[in-house]
């Protein structure tokens, strides 16, 4: 959409899949003609194929004259009224107050579909959420479960590509779940984010290969960061690395790095976490300690 008031772009259909568009100044009294010879075209020969004419802004009185010399019974729509020649700045104000409704409006029409997708199409996941989250007003009205106490938290939603290419998230509060048990959808969203799980292992210069210091966990999908929140998915990966006693890294939604705590890759870990940049959404950038005693906080992105 054109968001320039004082451009006026004029679109010539001939019928087929394709009109031909132009610009020309708004307040030219001859824009439709300077827009038509703008043309990289046989003008003489395409103009009896010109069915309809769009301009932004109603033709001028010379407008009309050309039109009917050229285009012979054309049709011809417009969106803004021409106003006197000392009525164009405040036309341009109101144009530009039309055109940010309609984007407006257009974006907040796309939102909605993409919702509507998505709580059709999606499937339910885990999704982690920290305190220091700049969303975590949301939080109140979430049925939600504590992972770290005061720092970090899951909740579930229903999450699926959209039509726009984008991945859409609707978050499931107690009117999607109706009777459902919270701990039913949850347990549900860990089983889905188990399919399509990949784990790598990696070890440093020189290291044994049949047992990797650091293991990188990705998934078909997004949200692998969720299985933070899966208690058996991170007792399977204590059992790779041979040791309790862990650092999980989250530097976005998508990746988890872990690896044991005395392990070279410690601060490379804690690099990854605090140089992303991932922007901070329900889940900021976050560096986790895991041991017998549970889950730990040892460093977060600053915001």
């Amino acid at each position: 959409m054109n968001t320039d008031p004082s451009e006026n772009v004029v679109v010539f259909d001939l019928g087929g899949p394709q009109p031909y568009v132009s610009t020309a100044p708004a307040r030219a009294d001859d824009g439709i003609e300077r827009a038509w010879f703008a043309l990289p075209i046989d003008h003489q020969a395409d103009a009896g194929k010109v069915r309809r004419i769009y301009s932004e802004w109603q033709p001028s009185a010379t407008d009309e004259e050309f039109i009917l010399r050229t285009f012979p019974k054309v049709e011809v729509a417009y969106s803004f009224p021409r106003p006197d020649p000392d009525g164009w700045d405040a036309a341009f104000a109101e144009a530009r107050r039309v055109m940010a409704q309609a984007i407006a409006d257009r974006e907040a029409e796309q939102a909605k579909e993409r919702m509507e997708h998505v709580s059709s199409a999606g499937e339910i996941l885990p999704v982690l959420w920290s305190q220091s989250s700049p969303r975590v007003g949301m939080l109140e009205f979430l049925p939600h479960r504590t992972v770290v106490p005061g720092r970090l938290y899951v909740t579930v939603a229903k999450v699926a590509p959209t039509p726009h290419g984008t991945i859409g998230m609707v978050h499931l509060g107690p009117g999607e779940l109706g009777d459902r048990p919270f701990e039913d959808a949850l347990a549900e969203g860990g089983d889905n984010l188990t399919r399509g799980l990949r784990v790598e292992g990696r070890v440093p210069p020189g290291g044994d290969p049949s047992r990797p210091d650091m293991l990188v966990v990705q998934r078909e999908g997004t949200h692998a960061s969720s299985v933070v929140a899966v208690p058996d998915i991170l007792r399977q990966l204590s059992t790779f690395l041979g040791d309790a006693r862990m650092l999980v890294a989250v530097p976005d939604p998508d990746i988890v790095l872990v690896t044991r705590q005395d392990s070279a890759f410690a601060e490379d870990l804690r690099q990854a976490v605090l140089t992303s940049d991932c922007p901070s959404a329900e889940l900021v950038p976050t560096l986790l300690a895991v041991d017998p005693t549970g889950i730990h906080v040892v460093a977060e992105r600053p915001a």
